[in-house]
């Protein structure tokens, strides 16, 4: 499990089948991502036709698709405004549709429970349902989303849509089709206790947000009030009876594995790249110490080529080696060898101005260099933290949250 510094995307892609399956599912990880200041979208295939309606007053509201989509409509508004304020799409709307195509509208699909306890298709879905939809069309659909938003992540369930659900197995397959096809890292979300996690997110911080969010989605969840002797902890009611408690991490699995970015400065690499790398500048200096050694003599004219050219050799050797590698290490290790290799060839030395230039000009250099203040941090460079800009928030061991490829916690169950 990773267990780097917090970092963030630039923008994310949330693909998620209804209204509240953002919020149950990665609520914790958007809210993260907004403080931390990446750019978020969630995408919503359906509006949820088909869940359940829990309040008496929304009873009357019971199967009839229109008039539920609209209420959840008005639910996913005010739960997003709560969690921080993400973009937010509809599946077939603008920005997530191809332009050369009229905007549709997906429906839910329904669902029933099977023998296991895991949800299964229904029987009646609707022709205009999501998982009636040929997929090419939902995978279309998905890929204008990341072309709209510029997402540089795309997250959604993984291969099983969370519990079994239809469309959330649908999103599945159209975000990861998708987000390959675009060339955008996919991440999966799973229990933050499966040992299936690349990355977790401590929602922690968060919570009061995710439980403002979660309240918002009163047709689909009844929340418990707010337990005195934990606050943070944060649970709610399915519509079939069972409790929910949010989980304290929300987690990711990442699609392929994380490409590991090559090692930029002297800190970075390895003990045995670091071993190399000292070599391989003492050999270089070594090679500039002779190059010196052997030339400093030569003039054309009364240009002294010999001193002037080995000097500029050795300038650009160690100021490149600090600059590139930002290493006081590399730059005495080339100096060592340029010593080496004056001493060695100290006879080739001419007592006269030539001769004292060379004896005195790579030591100089070497000392300008070596003392010169590292200003990479100070040009908002600092260590590299991540697969993005690196943010001002650390997490602790073990917690991190996203960098590149996102994801959030499964585990809790999802509905309609």
């Amino acid at each position: 499990m990773s267990t780097a510094p917090v970092t963030r995307p630039e923008r994310v892609l949330f693909v998620h089948a209804h209204p509240d399956d953002e919020t149950l599912s990665s609520g914790g990880t958007i809210a993260t991502l907004l403080e931390l200041g990446a750019e978020v979208t969630v995408l919503t295939a359906t509006r949820g036709e088909r869940g359940e309606m829990l309040t008496p007053e929304l009873a009357p509201l019971q199967g009839d698709g229109p008039r539920v989509a609209a209420h959840r409509e008005t639910e996913i508004a005010a739960a997003l405004a709560a969690l921080g304020g993400p973009a937010h799409l509809w599946l077939g709307g603008p920005g997530a549709r191809p332009t050369d195509l009229p905007e549709r509208r997906y429906t839910d699909s329904g669902m029933q429970w099977g023998p296991d306890g895991r949800a299964t298709a229904a029987d009646d879905a609707p022709a205009d349902s999501l998982t009636a939809a040929d997929l090419g069309e939902v995978v279309d659909d998905v890929r204008a989303a990341i072309r709209s938003t510029m997402a540089d992540a795309v997250v959604s369930y993984a291969d099983d849509g969370g519990y079994g659900h239809p469309d959330h197995v649908r999103v599945h397959h159209a975000a990861r089709y998708a987000a390959k096809a675009e060339d955008v890292p996919f991440s999966m979300i799973v229990p933050a206790d499966s040992g299936q996690a690349d990355l977790t997110v401590d929602v922690r911080p968060v919570r009061a947000k995710v439980r403002a969010t979660v309240e918002q989605y009163r047709s689909q969840v009844t929340v418990d009030p707010v337990d005195p002797a934990d606050p943070t902890a944060l649970s709610w009611v399915m519509p079939h009876g069972v409790r929910q408690h949010a989980a304290d991490h929300e987690a990711f699995r990442h699609d392929t594995p994380p490409v590991q970015e090559p090692p930029q400065t002297y800190a970075e690499l390895t003990p045995a790249g670091k071993a190399t790398a000292v070599v391989v500048a003492f050999v270089l200096g070594l090679v500039a110490g002779g190059l010196g050694s052997v030339t400093q003599q030569q003039t054309i004219g009364t240009f002294p080529v010999g001193i002037v050219l080995p000097s500029l050799v050795v300038l650009g050797l160690l100021a490149g080696l600090r600059l590139l590698w930002r290493s006081r290490v590399l730059v005495t290790a080339a100096w060592l060898g340029i010593a080496v290799a004056t001493m060695f060839l100290l006879q080739l030395v001419l007592a006269n101005a030539a001769g004292y230039t060379w004896m005195i000009a790579p030591t100089a250099i070497a000392f300008v260099v070596l003392v010169w203040p590292d200003l990479s941090r100070a040009r908002g460079g600092g260590a590299r933290g991540g697969d993005v800009a690196s943010t001002g928030r650390d997490a602790p061991s073990g917690r991190v949250a996203p960098s590149g490829r996102v994801g959030a916690s499964g585990g809790t169950v999802g509905r309609e």
